[in-house]
């Protein structure tokens, strides 16, 4: 698959999002600008595209723009019903909320859950979680895909180990169908450094052996 078919099968431009939202390009600019949305996930030019997770990676297609998930559409309405000046503040805390209702769900220590509030909350901002989780609408959406690859990561190794001692074959391989449902494809761009490779196309075959 082409970067531009990627693109084009996951994400929208700034006015197409826009549109979506109804409203205009200037006044998602300033909201982005605001900080009460997030940041675009990629930035396309002068044959580069650029992520805040995998920073300037250059590329051979002629690319131009700013590119967004088209589920953004739904912080944007929350940020446009806001009150005047007060769009960060209706943004945040709905995620704020939602990241919390999805945590406990997971975890019942409540220092460990507001700590990964806040190591959050600076990737929805920087646009990361458009890049690698499959519905960043909600924000139990966010919260599935992390804990899935924080509990991946921890048993396998970071990928290198298909056989730890502490699941079976059958739920490890669950765990690594859960996540990959959980997280994004990745573009070509990135896709040879992203967790998709590591954590579920190499390492699925290597546990199915078992």
């Amino acid at each position: 698959m082409t970067l531009a078919a990627y693109l084009n099968d996951h994400f929208v431009d700034k006015a197409t999002l826009a549109a979506l939202a109804g409203t205009t390009v200037e006044r998602l600019d300033t909201l982005v600008m605001a900080s009460a949305l997030p940041n675009p996930t990629y930035v396309c030019e002068r044959g580069t595209i650029r992520s805040a997770a995998f920073g300037v990676i250059p590329i051979s297609e002629v690319l131009e723009g700013d590119y967004f998930r088209p589920e953004y559409t739904r912080w944007v309405q929350i940020a446009l019903h806001a009150m005047p000046g007060d769009e960060r503040n209706a943004v945040l805390s709905t995620l704020t909320a939602e990241l919390r209702d999805a945590l406990q769900a997971w975890f019942d220590d409540p220092t460990v859950v507001e700590a990964k509030i806040q190591a959050y909350l600076p990737h929805f901002a920087s646009g990361t979680f458009g890049l690698c989780v499959s519905d960043p609408s909600t924000g139990a959406g966010i919260v599935r895909k992390e804990v899935l690859q924080e509990r991946l990561i921890a048993l396998t190794g970071d990928g290198s180990d298909p056989a730890p001692s502490e699941v079976s074959p059958a739920a490890l391989l669950q765990l690594i169908d859960d996540y990959a449902r959980a997280a994004m494809p990745f573009s070509p761009a990135e896709y040879a450094r992203s967790s998709r490779k590591r954590l579920v196309d190499d390492l699925r075959p290597k546990v199915a052996d078992r």
